[in-house]
């Protein structure tokens, strides 16, 4: 069995990876891999025009590593050649190298040993503002085995992500049935169907409190939602879009929180 070498990220980092200014090329259309792009699963298709700064130049099989917001573990492969320039956000560090497979090395920068090291390179004020320095990035060592055990192990953990897919749209659809049973039993709170008695939410709570310990790795892209205190309003209303709220694993509930409600306090911790 051919021995495993473990090497700095540095060496897989991408050299004198080039730049453009789309804002010279107004008409030209990029295949633009940006952090929102990113959010939303797939690569924008923007004019010059429309790109607002100068982009990394990127290759088909390039692997990105997001250096903003780091407790959100974000790494992406750029995809074929369309006949397009490719071009990336400056927010991503950029690996290229032909001694690593694309997907193999894309689980390792999502992989927990790896995120635990990344976020030990983040320096800022908080929230978007945090960002890994990629100077420290390129001191993290990492595990490259050759070519065929990485292809093989990225199938295995691909297999694994699209086992947990699954997993996630079960589960949704059981949110769905949920809700669709609470409707036929209490029906559509907004209309109030039923004819229940209705009281203003000042009324029945009079203090809301929070205290959850929240660490940055227990922060996710989706999971079970978190309101923020500000969500909730003196006059009733629950704002509900994605500033007033977090995510966290499904089993977060079970594990750190807890909630002790009476008839004229709710208290969250």
């Amino acid at each position: 069995m051919a021995e495993v070498v473990v090497l700095p990220l540095g060496e897989l980092m991408a050299k004198r990876a080039g730049s453009v200014d789309p804002s010279k090329y107004p008409d030209e259309v990029f295949d633009l891999y940006s952090i929102p792009a990113f959010d939303k699963g797939v690569h924008d298709l923007a004019a010059g025009s429309a790109i607002g700064s100068t982009k990394q130049v990127v290759k088909p099989n390039d692997i990105l590593l997001s250096k903003i917001v780091p407790h959100i573990r974000r790494s992406w492969v750029v995809g074929q050649y369309n006949g397009r320039r490719m071009i990336a956000s400056g927010e991503w560090i950029v690996f290229r190298s032909d001694r690593v497979d694309p997907t193999y090395l894309r689980h390792v920068l999502i992989s927990d040993p790896f995120h635990a090291q990344f976020m030990s390179t983040v320096s800022g004020v908080g929230g978007s503002l945090l960002r890994a320095r990629p100077s420290e990035v390129a001191k993290i060592k990492i595990p490259l085995p050759p070519l065929l055990e990485q292809r093989r192990i990225a199938a295995i953990l691909d297999q694994a992500d699209a086992l947990r897919s699954k997993r996630r749209e079960a589960l949704a659809k059981l949110d769905e049935l949920r809700q669709a049973i609470f409707l036929q039993m209490f029906g559509d709170p907004r209309g109030n169907d039923k004819g229940w008695p209705e009281l203003p939410f000042d009324a029945i709570i009079s203090d809301v409190r929070g205290g959850a310990s929240l660490e940055p790795d227990d922060f996710k892209q989706e999971g079970f939602p978190i309101l923020h205190k500000g969500a909730i309003k003196r006059n009733g209303e629950i704002e509900l879009d994605s500033k007033k709220k977090t995510f966290v694993p499904h089993d977060y509930a079970k594990r750190r929180s807890s909630c002790i409600a009476t008839n004229r306090h709710i208290a969250v911790s």
